[in-house]
C-alpha cells in the first residue's frame, strides 16, 4: 500500500493479514527494502507490516539525498498513523531508527526489539571526516532499488547521549545478541537498561 508522508510517497508491506494481537512493523537494514525480512515473522500472532524507508525498495527518493535518522523515524511514523500502535523490530539502520521511535513515541510502540544489520555504525562524540570522504566515494557504487545518497547513513556523528536519552524513554526495548561486535550506540542503549536476548529473531519475538 502507498502512504503519502509529504512529497515523497511511501511503500508499506502488509507480510501477513491476521486479524487477532498486536500489530508488528519490520524495519529493515540499510539497501534493502521491506521484501526482504522472508519468513522470520512467522512466529508473530498479530498482523505485520514492512515499511520501504525513503530512498529504499519502492518508495521515493528524497530530493537532495538529505538522509538523516530521523527522516527515517518520520517514515514510520507515518506508517504507525496507518496501522495504529504497535511493536517494532528494526535490523542496523533500521534498529537505530526504531530505538529513536520507541522513545519518542512511547504512546504508540509498546516494545522494540533491535537487531544487528547493515547501516548507522557511529554515534561518536566527535564527526569523523575521513569516514565521510568515504561515504562520498561509495556513492558510485551500485545499490540496486536504493538512492545512491542513502549511503551516508552507514554512519552518524550524534553523540551517545542522544542515543541514551531516547533509550531511557522506552516503554520495552530489547537487543538480541550473537556474539558479533557492536556500534558504540548499542553498548549505550544496553547500559540504559536494554533487556538482551542471546538466541534468535523467533526468540526475541516472544519477548516482545
Amino acid at each position: 500500500m502507498r502512504l503519502q508522508h509529504g512529497r515523497v510517497e511511501l511503500e508499506l508491506h502488509e507480510l501477513a493479514a491476521r486479524s487477532q494481537g498486536q500489530p508488528l512493523l519490520l524495519l529493515h537494514e540499510l539497501y534493502a527494502s521491506g521484501s526482504s525480512w522472508g519468513e522470520g515473522f512467522a512466529p508473530w500472532p498479530g498482523p505485520v507490516y514492512a515499511l520501504d524507508f525513503v530512498g529504499h525498495g519502492r518508495s521515493g527518493w528524497v530530493k537532495g539525498g538529505a538522509y538523516t535518522p530521523e527522516i527515517l523515524a518520520a517514515d514510520v511514523d507515518a506508517a504507525l498513523h496507518h496501522i495504529g500502535s504497535a511493536a517494532i523490530v528494526g535490523a542496523g539502520v533500521g534498529a537505530y531508527v526504531a530505538l529513536l521511535v520507541a522513545g519518542a513515541r512511547r504512546d504508540r510502540v509498546a516494545a522494540a526489539l533491535l537487531l544487528p544489520g547493515a547501516g548507522l555504525a557511529g554515534g561518536g562524540p566527535l564527526p569523523d571526516f575521513e569516514r565521510e570522504a568515504k561515504s562520498v566515494a561509495d556513492l558510485a557504487v551500485p545499490r540496486p532499488s536504493c538512492d545512491p545518497m542513502v549511503t551516508f547513513l552507514e554512519h552518524d556523528v550524534r553523540p551517545l547521549d542522544y542515543v541514551e536519552a531516547f533509550a531511557q524513554k522506552t516503554r520495552k526495548l530489547i537487543l538480541l545478541e550473537d556474539g558479533g561486535a557492536r556500534p558504540p550506540w548499542w553498548e549505550t542503549t544496553r547500559r540504559a537498561g536494554a533487556t538482551t536476548s542471546v538466541a534468535d529473531l523467533a526468540a526475541g519475538l516472544g519477548q516482545l
